[in-house]
């Protein structure tokens, strides 16, 4: 894996979370969550009827995708939990 053919949003998440097993597994708990634009005919899973344009993922790999609004509520909840257990 090359960090120069990262897309900014993976650079930022492998900058923090690190590189170990980049793009082999991925879990939302362990990993930085980070959002990455797609083109897709599916429709989203969230009932909005639009396409899914973004993937969610983490680690270098895709765990969710569907609409802009949903991938980043998806990508937030994970800072969420972590402000409440520190809090």
């Amino acid at each position: 894996m090359k960090l120069n053919d990262l897309q900014p949003a993976a650079l930022s998440a492998a900058l923090r979370g690190g590189t170990d097993s980049w793009g082999e597994w991925g879990s939302a708990n362990e990993h930085i969550r980070y959002a990455q634009p797609i083109s897709s005919r599916r429709r989203c899973r969230c009932g909005c009827k639009g396409r899914e344009t973004h993937n969610g993922m983490c680690n270098g790999v895709t765990l969710t995708s569907g609409c802009e609004l949903y991938v980043r509520r998806w990508v937030r909840a994970s800072r969420n939990a972590l402000d409440k257990e520190r809090g």
